[in-house]
């Protein structure tokens, strides 16, 4: 006999993310699903040379640091750069555990990097412009410390991401006649950006000579609820998307979203959520 747990609607409202309990960094994989398939995208397209410095800005507990160590090899050094403390502690232990002599993993603000000019070769970074409070202080840094005919690589996730959750979402804010929070709700969708609004930030920031890759894929799941309760969801985006709604009403709305999304599982089989996917190289050249 089968035992199933059952998870009753809004549950993954009671989760809370603490980034300092070390327990967090601890079972965060090196190597996530979500983002590995922005990885993949990273290493099939990026150039690989001896003899760099290379930088990871946005580093995290380790990806895609060691695994740029690996792919280029001990004829590079690798620098780590992230503020998450309890995430580069457990980078610091797979330093040890790999004997990694070619990375080094530094605690600093993207914003405001220790490095002096004209020191990197390769400047990398994976889902992270997303994630930066000020992304154009993080580029105008990161050309401040690249060498000339230095390269820059980011992966994102722009404009169009799991459009169909923000589409239902959106609706029933409509329904609801809250034009404020649909306002809000178009902010955060949009602040993912474009390739033409990330190049232009890209441009504004010094940078030049770009070359895009554009791919996507689904991320699929049974329905509303599992959504909902997925780990990516609830580590990654639930935070932004209760955000949109008064907190006294955020349990009746998220009923509304979670059953909408179901009816759609309903019909089609299954939910599937859209993720464009986007690779930028950009070269200094001053």
């Amino acid at each position: 006999m089968t035992t199933r747990i059952l998870i009753t609607m809004t549950d993954y409202l009671k989760h809370k993310n603490d980034f300092n309990d070390p327990d967090f960094a601890a079972v965060f994989d090196e190597l996530p699903f979500w983002s590995s398939r922005f990885g993949q995208l990273l290493f099939n397209q990026i150039e690989i040379r001896g003899g760099l410095e290379i930088l990871d800005v946005g580093c995290a507990s380790g990806f895609p640091l060691f695994e740029l160590a690996g792919v280029f090899g001990n004829s590079c050094r690798v620098t780590g750069l992230d503020i998450w403390r309890e995430a580069l502690r457990r980078a610091h232990r797979k330093l040890r555990f790999y004997d990694a002599t070619n990375v080094h993993v530094i605690e600093a603000d993207g914003a405001r990097q220790p490095f002096a000019g004209a020191t990197f070769d390769l400047i990398v970074s994976n889902l992270g412009v997303n994630n930066w409070s000020d992304p154009k202080a993080v580029l105008a840094e990161c050309f401040r410390v690249a060498k000339n005919d230095a390269r820059l690589v980011l992966t994102t996730n722009v404009v169009g991401h799991y459009h169909e959750f923000y589409d239902v979402f959106r609706a029933i804010l409509r329904e609801r006649n809250k034009p404020e929070q649909i306002e809000k709700l178009d902010a955060q969708e949009a602040h993912r950006g474009t390739k033409d609004s990330l190049c232009e930030l890209l441009r504004e920031t010094g940078w030049s000579a770009f070359r895009m890759i554009e791919d996507r894929f689904e991320m699929r799941f049974l329905d509303g609820s599992t959504l909902l309760n997925h780990s990516l969801t609830k580590i990654g985006f639930l935070d932004s998307w209760r955000s949109v709604v008064n907190a006294d009403e955020e349990k009746e709305v998220f009923e509304i979203v979670e059953r909408k999304l179901n009816e759609m599982a309903s019909v089609k089989g299954e939910l599937r959520m859209s993720v464009p996917m986007l690779y930028l190289d950009a070269r200094k050249a001053v």
